[in-house]
């Protein structure tokens, strides 16, 4: 079977390394192709893996233009299904069904923890019947989406991934993040790996910080990502006078290196579709502290495999991070049952589950034909 990734999204971010994970996992099994932005993070990373791929402009991914080459791409290579990975890829192919006839069936991936649009459009494009099922990377997600399909049962939860073999390796004598910025072994270092977007609640992870910095004094906080908030958060963190205490490193492709440096991971998003960067901090076994937005508590069982608080609240942010600072026989055991929890949801255990949805939705169409 051949089947076709369209993402539109010119960064890479969890959607793209999510695709890289499902095309490693699937690429015996069947042929992928991608349908990505021109000079876009996917499309280099297609470059640089040998993955069949097909580029548009990155300034129009509503153009009729991009949803006609969609149509003739299909057909020239022979598509046995489209997936898209985000909402943009998705009216894509929903106007090259609709306005070109394209007949390729649809499968469409939804990673946001928002409910549907109730405009017109919103519902004539999410209940397109060239649409055969929805891929809801966590539980959350699926609940949100089934009030606004005719067809319920097309929305089905596969959780995100993430590769158990890049994490766990030992450290290297000297540890990135601490010789960097000359840190010593002792330093308590508190971080995230995360967007600097509105959704991961910066403003939130900036009081806690300021409430641990009072306890903790030379605690320090990491904060490895970058995004279109990156000049507001650092100036809300020199409005909380911590600049000395906040250390941004920008966007980052090391990230199992760097993770094991942490004492604990702080997720405080006010929504997550399912957080894989909780993940990476499993595999990496650095104990969590997160919110209970979206698909996270799926992930983070409180007391169990980290510790949550409700989305927003600094205090008990900072009161679960002071708990495992100041209890390392718990934090070591929370770190063990997470580490055992990451190991299923292995990037190959996500692709033979949707390997399997794929084959499901081509058996429907040939008993239809």
């Amino acid at each position: 079977m051949t089947i076709l990734h369209i993402s539109t999204p010119v960064s890479w971010r969890g959607g793209e390394q999510q695709i890289a994970y499902l095309i490693k996992a699937n690429n015996t099994a069947c042929h992928n192709l991608v349908f990505c932005p021109e000079h876009s993070a996917l499309h280099q990373h297609c470059v640089d893996h040998q993955i069949d791929h097909h580029t548009f402009s990155s300034k129009g991914p509503f153009s009729l233009i991009a949803a006609a080459a969609l149509k003739s791409y299909c057909k020239r290579h022979k598509v046995s299904l489209v997936h898209c990975h985000d909402s943009h890829a998705h009216t894509m192919a929903v106007v090259a069904a609709s306005i070109f006839g394209n007949k390729v069936p649809v499968i469409v991936h939804r990673r946001v923890d928002f409910p549907v649009h109730r405009s017109l459009f919103s519902r004539f494009k999410y209940n397109h019947s060239i649409i055969r099922r929805f891929v809801c990377v966590s539980e959350a997600i699926r609940e949100m989406l089934v009030p606004a399909l005719n067809h319920p049962e097309k929305a089905v939860c596969i959780h995100s991934s993430i590769d158990m073999s890049r994490f766990g390796s030992p450290l290297t004598s000297e540890a990135p993040l601490r010789a960097t910025y000359g840190l010593s072994p002792d330093t308590v270092l508190v971080g995230n790996t995360a967007a600097l977007a509105p959704h991961k609640d910066y403003p939130t992870f900036v009081r806690t910080a300021a409430l641990l910095h009072k306890r903790f004094p030379d605690m320090r906080f990491v904060i490895i990502g970058d995004g279109p908030l990156r000049t507001a958060v650092r100036q809300s963190v020199e409005e909380s006078g911590l600049s000395h205490k906040v250390i941004f490193t920008g966007f980052r492709k090391d990230i199992p290196a760097l993770l094991p440096e942490l004492n604990i991971f702080l997720m405080t998003s006010k929504t997550e579709g399912l957080g894989t960067s909780i993940l990476d901090a499993f595999a990496s076994k650095v104990p969590v502290v997160a919110t209970k937005a979206g698909g996270i508590p799926e992930l983070v069982e409180d007391g169990v495999t980290g510790l949550l608080a409700a989305v927003g609240n600094e205090n008990q942010l900072a009161e679960a991070v002071s708990a495992l600072i100041s209890d390392a026989a718990h934090a070591r055991e929370i770190t063990d049952n997470a580490y055992h929890k990451a190991l299923g949801f292995d990037y190959r255990i996500m692709g033979e589950k949707t390997l399997s949805l794929y084959r499901e939705v081509l058996q429907e169409m040939n008993a239809n034909h």
